[in-house]
């Protein structure tokens, strides 16, 4: 009876966490779709949010139908289990991505700046950060060029490349200093193009570093070596309002890279 008792009184509150939870990540997934394009990390947390919401306002019935039926307390069980893990996944991958956010500890001859989508012909937010980090380590280092690095996507009227080109000389980076990698569709491409490209105009010995934002250094880094390339990683700032999604994505391709063998 007491133990009744509690769990009586505990309802309420679990219940107000669970709505409250889900309603919270159903309205990031809202908010970040009126200011980004569609992803799995823009779609995560209403996906993870959603369950919440429906076992928050459905508790009573749930924990009647788990008390009669073995086959729903087992599901019940398994959707828990889920939810643990991934939170443990998400708490390993995100230390894992702050530990590796250092700065290079050497020169570089040329800096990869790696493509992160456009909006017509002006880079997306994220880019522009990456791109004025870029910018900052070219100021810094005067004698390196900068490799911009992308590809043109299906929904893009211009390469990456080329307007991250057009960034940088409207801001002062001369044009000879700036290398154009334009073929790239993904991440490795990125790193094995511009390697190419770096051998044949800087030379096979060139030392190299690259900027991305600060959640994809950690397996950027690690894709960058199995290119066949050694560069540290320049961590840029990100947008504030898609951080929360940016971290749930990278902990999902994190795993999917590792299970796949490609970090």
């Amino acid at each position: 009876m007491k133990t009744e008792t509690k769990r009586t009184k505990r309802t309420p509150l679990f219940r107000a966490f669970l709505i409250l939870s889900g309603l919270a990540l159903i309205a990031d997934t809202a908010f970040v779709l009126t200011r980004s394009n569609v992803n799995l990390g823009v779609i995560m947390p209403a996906l993870i949010g959603a369950p919440l919401l429906i076992t928050g306002l459905l508790l009573t019935p749930i924990r009647k139908l788990c008390g009669r039926s073995k086959l729903f307390r087992a599901l019940a069980f398994l959707v828990s289990l889920g939810y643990l893990l991934f939170a443990l996944l998400f708490a390993v991958t995100t230390g894992l991505i702050l530990f590796s956010s250092a700065e290079p500890s050497e020169e570089a001859d040329a800096v990869i700046v790696l493509g992160a989508g456009i909006r017509g012909n002006y880079p997306t937010l994220t880019l522009k950060y990456r791109l004025d980090r870029a910018k900052r380590y070219l100021d810094e280092h005067p004698d390196a060029a900068a490799i911009v690095s992308g590809g043109q996507g299906r929904d893009e009227a211009y390469t990456e490349a080329s307007v991250m080109r057009e960034y940088l000389e409207a801001r002062g980076v001369d044009s000879a200093r700036i290398l154009v990698e334009d073929r790239s569709q993904s991440t490795a491409e990125n790193f094995r193009f511009s390697k190419e490209i770096a051998e044949k105009e800087l030379g096979r010995d060139a030392r190299l570093v690259f900027v991305t934002t600060r959640f994809h250094v950690f397996r950027a880094e690690r894709t960058a070596r199995k290119a066949g390339v050694e560069a540290e990683g320049i961590p840029a700032k990100g947008v504030w309002y898609i951080t929360p999604n940016d971290y749930m994505r990278e902990s999902a391709a994190i795993l999917v890279y590792f299970l796949r063998g490609d970090i």
